[in-house]
């Protein structure tokens, strides 16, 4: 009874029934199709495998082994193993929420153009039989999300500033493929510490692609409600409805500020992240700002840290600009990240 009352939830109830998987299957399986061909005009094939519930229910022991620490929105997360594979399945329970199948159908698309970077969360594959579509990635022992790192590690020992260097400029090279490798620029929209996991080497995987959106061909934005996270996203694209390539430069400009302070809460003494960063930086001396821990556990004095950490906040400071025509382009950022990185010495 307790195996089935675990699994009831991520079905569709329909007359106190389950409602047929087929059913589900069809209509997910259409939004698919619809989603890979609107978003890539159909020259682009699905390189991910379709599980069925069956494969999944038995992967996860009926759901047996929750995961919170590695995806943390957006519904529940279990460890599995498929075909002696540790996986990670990724579930949503039947919210009555208008567009969560098109999100996720949305992520499962866009994630599946992209799991062959490195640097973002490698999407195995799917299951449509549910009401709404699982999302099956592989799982490396020892993963943890970012926020994690940075507030509670699970070793005890924060992250350096050599690793922190590491993971902005690995986030910017996805934006900027996000940017540039596809026939229309693709904006993620909703970049923040939350979508970024860390393997047990440090390496960071960026996930979560329900609200990435393509430019019209030719554009430089598109018009769209506001959507995103309060504190990462872009105040002109508030303001003004259109979203652009120079909004993810600002969610990813918060997101450097949050590796050089530690300081993870989007709300600080009342204000929005980047006001009370700005404030900060303002008034206080940077070794006062810093989380300090990432430089002395390297063994960094205060001239490197200077030497280190200007380069890197000015970048950040300059991405939030209120103004997008005063941010540098994903390709400038990129580039000016792995300069910074390559000028931190190894130990």
């Amino acid at each position: 009874m307790d195996k089935l009352r675990r699994v009831l939830p991520y079905y569709k109830r329909k007359e106190k029934k389950v409602e047929s998987l087929s059913s589900h299957f069809c209509k997910n399986g259409s939004l698919l199709m619809e989603e890979l061909i609107g978003c890539f005009g159909g020259r682009y094939q699905l390189p991910i495998r379709s599980f069925t519930a069956r494969e999944l229910i038995r992967a996860t022991n009926y759901f047996s082994s929750q995961v919170n620490h590695i995806i943390t929105y957006g519904g529940k997360s279990f460890k599995g193993n498929l075909q002696d594979r540790p996986v990670l399945i990724k579930f949503c329970e039947d919210y009555n929420h208008e567009g969560m199948a098109d999100s996720i159908i949305r992520d499962i698309v866009m994630n599946s153009q992209m799991s062959h970077l490195e640097n973002v969360l490698h999407l195995i594959g799917c299951c449509l039989e549910f009401k709404f579509p699982a999302m099956v990635y592989h799982y490396a022992p020892g993963m943890e999300s970012l926020v994690r790192c940075l507030n509670y590690p699970p070793d005890g020992k924060l992250l350096s500033w050599k690793c922190r260097i590491k993971i902005a400029s690995d986030i910017a090279n996805v934006l900027l493929y996000l940017h540039t490798a596809f026939p229309s620029p693709i904006i993620f929209r909703d970049l923040t510490i939350h979508k970024v996991a860390l393997d047990n080497c440090g390496v960071a995987k960026l996930f979560g692609f329900e609200l990435s959106i393509s430019l019209p061909r030719g554009e430089k934005k598109v018009e769209d409600l506001p959507k995103g996270t309060f504190g990462y996203i872009d105040p002109e694209y508030c303001c003004s409805s259109f979203v652009t390539e120079k909004s993810d430069v600002f969610s990813l400009g918060v997101t450097m500020l949050v590796l050089i302070t530690g300081e993870t809460r989007v709300v600080k003494d009342g204000e929005p992240t980047v006001t009370y960063f700005i404030h900060r930086f303002e008034n206080d001396p940077f070794k006062h700002i810093l989380d300090p821990k990432s430089f002395e556990e390297e063994g960094y004095n205060e001239h490197e840290i200077e030497q280190h950490l200007f380069p890197f906040t000015n970048l950040a400071l300059r991405c939030i600009a209120e103004k997008g025509e005063d941010r540098p382009d994903m390709i400038e950022v990129a580039k000016q990240l792995l300069q910074i990185k390559k000028s931190v010495r190894n130990y």
